[in-house]
């Protein structure tokens, strides 16, 4: 990572080669539309380092999914009633109790909210006017693989997708994708990474997939701000899957193409989330993946919050990656607004 004045003396020194300075800078990008050498980049890569003491990331065996399912019995368990498919309409906090109003009219109260919508969410629910944040910058793909794909080099595929594998990801290729989606274009070499899962753990899969030599295979680009989707997103988002595969096919003996399962309809099984579709699908506000800009994962000396989590309304606590020290799949957000309601009650 490059760090400029006014935060110590640059560290550029101790890179030297471009490759590697991009395979760093990756860290400070992901979802984050920022030149190597401004704030927010320095930013989200000190989150990147500091999960578990070390910069590991973990994921449970099984997925996400599996995760979802075990805190889902463990609520059912504690007599947690669970809704779904009811959209709030407005939130009206008051002196001793919380009211949420639903779309179909229904009210509900409570003693305290906590939220893991994102701040501008909650903002508006709540009547307030919402705070201003960077788009959301990246673009997902998903593909489902009926085989793994032979590489030019020889490199077996298990071993080039175990890891991450990264694609147009050198400091100046970076930096140059930067400035062409600044510039309101998507970028020419546009930039990404890839991850196969179902390689290290492949109960993601079915077992009737899996055994049959299946495979997930996850692209995430960055560069990719939510107003480059603004006029035509359907248009950029082709575009992109196109810039795309051609960048992974210039290192495969045949197209990825040809690799990928096909559904009932015969349709293959490839899909493209821009930031606009985050938006829709799940209100995060124009597909920023950490709900806001990254905030640095500690509290200022000026600041009278204790947990990082309350809001300007003391019986209402956000919960999600928002919060001071959240940023997104880290749970801490979630245990400081615990901590905070149970010094309350």
């Amino acid at each position: 990572m490059l760090i400029e004045q006014p935060f110590g003396e640059t560290l550029d020194q101790y890179f030297t080669d471009d490759l590697v300075k991009g395979v760093v800078l990756t860290d400070a990008l992901i979802g984050t539309f920022s030149s190597a050498y401004e704030i927010q980049a320095n930013i989200c890569f000190l989150y990147h380092l500091i999960g578990n003491g070390s910069g590991e990331w973990k994921v449970p065996k099984g997925g996400m999914g599996v995760l979802v399912d075990e805190l889902y019995k463990l609520a059912l368990d504690l007599g947690v009633e669970i809704r779904v498919n009811s959209k709030v309409k407005s939130i009206k906090a008051g002196q001793h109790l919380v009211e949420i109003v639903l779309e179909n009219q229904e009210k509900l109260t409570g003693n305290f909210l906590l939220s893991n919508a994102a701040p501008q969410v909650l903002a508006k629910l709540q009547g307030d006017t919402p705070p201003k944040s960077l788009e959301g910058s990246q673009i997902k793909i998903n593909m489902l693989l009926a085989r793994l794909p032979k590489f030019k080099s020889g490199v077996d595929a298990k071993d080039a997708f175990a890891g991450t594998l990264h694609i147009n990801e050198t400091f100046s290729q970076l930096e140059k994708a930067y400035n062409q989606a600044k510039s309101g274009v998507l970028p020419e070499e546009l930039p990404f990474e890839m991850y196969c899962h179902s390689l290290s753990d492949p109960s993601v899969l079915s077992p009737e997939l899996s055994q049959n030599g299946y495979h997930t295979l996850t692209l995430f680009g960055i560069h990719t701000p939510a107003n480059l989707f603004d006029e035509d997103g359907e248009k950029i988002k082709q575009l992109a899957k196109e810039r795309a595969l051609l960048a992974i096919n210039k290192y495969l003996l045949e197209p990825i193409e040809d690799c990928l399962a096909r559904d009932s309809d015969g349709q293959l099984c490839i899909e493209v989330k821009s930031p606009l579709d985050l938006e829709k699908e799940i209100a995060l506000p124009r597909g920023n993946i950490f709900h806001k800009d990254l905030s640095f994962p500690f509290k200022e000396d000026d600041s009278t919050m204790k947990w990082g989590v309350e809001t300007a309304h003391p019986r209402v606590f956000l919960c999600g990656a928002g919060a001071v020290r959240g940023g997104g799949v880290s749970g801490i957000a979630g245990h400081n607004a615990a901590m905070a309601l149970l010094e309350l009650s």
